[in-house]
């Protein structure tokens, strides 16, 4: 009873912390609109998430091994994915690598192949889930980007890497796959708040 009173009156003098991290790890539906490949929307969408892709690395490509730490490249492709679907993700997947090599060098030709996997799977993970669940989740970003880095790892295995330099690979990788989960979550929350993407016969936001 006395233990009760405590937690009542802790919870009357300060803010609740509920919204706030409701806020931010909520599961709420969500709607992929079909966009097929004669929509100019899908472009539009690729377009501009393929941007983003190119914009993300310039800034953290700065620091140390910043590329593997953060995983910059791979970041819109998820958003892409998860809201307008596998043709958006794909599209993005194929499209951001291919840029950032051709207009920065970046990631290097011997690399690429593997960055290009990784986007892909990312991208399938990503529209797949999304259209099983219905759902926006963090945790379910969270399993594509997982899903991706451990797919990057056998890729890795696969092309010749040591056991030990994909596993630093997974490691470094870390906060990079937390930022794509619960960053990706916010952009695409927002997204959702906006009806951008939403059907042409959808009145509301997505998410509700």
């Amino acid at each position: 009873m006395q233990q009760s009173q405590v937690v009542g009156a802790y919870n009357s003098c300060n803010p609740p912390l509920e919204p706030l991290v409701s806020a931010f790890v909520a599961s709420v539906p969500i709607d992929q609109p079909n966009l097929s490949l004669r929509d100019v929307r899908l472009y539009g969408f690729v377009a501009v998430f393929s941007a983003g892709n190119l914009l993300l690395p310039m800034a953290v490509h700065t620091l140390p091994q910043g590329g593997l730490i953060f995983l910059p490249i791979f970041f819109f492709t998820l958003v892409a994915a998860y809201r307008f679907g596998l043709a958006a993700g794909v599209m993005t997947a194929l499209a951001s690598p291919l840029l950032n090599n051709a207009l920065t060098g970046m990631p290097p030709t011997d690399l690429l192949l593997g960055v290009v996997a990784r986007s892909l799977l990312v991208a399938v993970f990503a529209a797949l889930l999304a259209r099983k669940t219905g759902r926006l989740s963090p945790w379910w970003l969270l399993l594509a980007a997982a899903g991706m880095q451990l797919g990057g790892f056998v890729v890795g295995i696969l092309q010749g890497s040591s056991v030990a330099a994909a596993l630093d690979v997974l490691r470094l990788g870390i906060p990079g796959v937390l930022i794509m989960a619960f960053g990706g979550y916010f952009v695409l929350r927002l997204l959702a708040r906006s009806g951008i993407g939403a059907g042409r016969n959808h009145g509301t936001p997505d998410a509700r």
